[in-house]
């Protein structure tokens, strides 16, 4: 299994600040073992939330594509055969 701190800098960011927060909220109280944990990965996590804070945004928005045209409502019976006479 890979370590949790190799996993850091994979995570996105909604997931290091829950992380950040359970972590924060183990070192207070916990077993030894999650207090200590815990406190070793804090400061991992916030290296790395200062570092995608002082990176610039490589985010690069793609076009939308054009919104569809609504079809117009149909009129009229559609199930209807077309005549022979025609």
């Amino acid at each position: 299994m890979t370590p949790l701190a190799d996993m850091i800098p994979t995570m996105s960011d909604p997931d290091l600040k829950a992380l950040r927060a359970n972590a924060s909220r183990l070192s207070e109280s916990g077993s030894t073992v999650q207090m200590n944990t815990a406190a070793e990965i804090i400061p991992l996590i916030d290296g790395e939330l200062a570092r995608r804070a002082a990176a610039p945004s490589t985010l690069v928005k793609k076009p939308r594509a054009p919104a569809k045209k609504k079809a117009l409502p149909a009129t009229g019976h559609q199930t209807a055969l077309p005549s022979k006479a025609a």
